[in-house]
């Protein structure tokens, strides 16, 4: 028990449990979201346990939004592992996190957690012309979140009953977030498509 629980302080992750766990050092004074510590140690966790084994995954998540290229360096380490991975979110899965949440297999809520999803923050400051540069950049990645998005919750109850397809799903969001942040607690996290169901107690 006690190496057990040295691995979950120090490293984040267990190679007997098969967990990890997704959240920012605790020698940070303020939350900084999403960046690139918290990336790099979740990938060599991931890393980690899927050489060991292809059996499934759990990553306990607790995280508010933060920097588009780690977290996307996180989504795509899960979507690449051979292992199925649930991730189980805790407290807000908002902004990046919320995009990280859809990479998983299985994504499951605590009961009084909630979703937020935007466009985002940006905040790009440099020559006039790379900023413009930049700003058309974004374009595209607000297009890939929306493409994210969009495939998981084509399959969810409310786009169902509209008979939308992916493509009018897309259409919808791009709508929906015009009228600003979009806060869901985790009965209509599901019902939207943004998370698959709600979890009570550890298995």
């Amino acid at each position: 028990m006690s190496d057990l629980l040295d691995n979950f302080h120090l490293h984040g992750a267990s190679l007997l449990t098969r967990e990890i766990f997704l959240h920012n050092h605790h020698s940070y004074d303020e939350n900084p979201g999403v960046e690139y510590k918290m990336s790099t140690m979740f990938i060599k966790n991931l890393r980690a346990l899927d050489q060991d084994s292809s059996k499934e995954i759990t990553v306990h998540m607790q995280s508010i939004g933060g920097e588009w290229g780690d977290g996307m360096a996180i989504y795509d380490a899960i979507k690449m592992c051979r292992s199925k991975i649930t991730i189980i979110s805790y407290g807000q899965a908002e902004s990046m996190s919320s995009i990280i949440l859809q990479a998983a297999h299985k994504r499951l809520l605590t009961r009084n957690s909630y979703v937020m999803v935007h466009y985002g923050t940006s905040g790009y400051s440099s020559q006039y012309l790379n900023a413009q540069n930049w700003h058309n950049y974004e374009k595209y990645l607000c297009d890939i979140m929306m493409d994210i998005y969009a495939c998981k919750c084509v399959s969810a109850e409310f786009f169902k009953n509209k008979n939308y397809d992916t493509s009018k799903v897309k259409k919808y969001l791009y709508r929906k977030l015009k009228d600003g942040d979009w806060y869901m607690n985790p009965k209509q996290a599901i019902y939207h498509g943004f998370a698959d169901g709600i979890i009570d107690k550890w298995q």
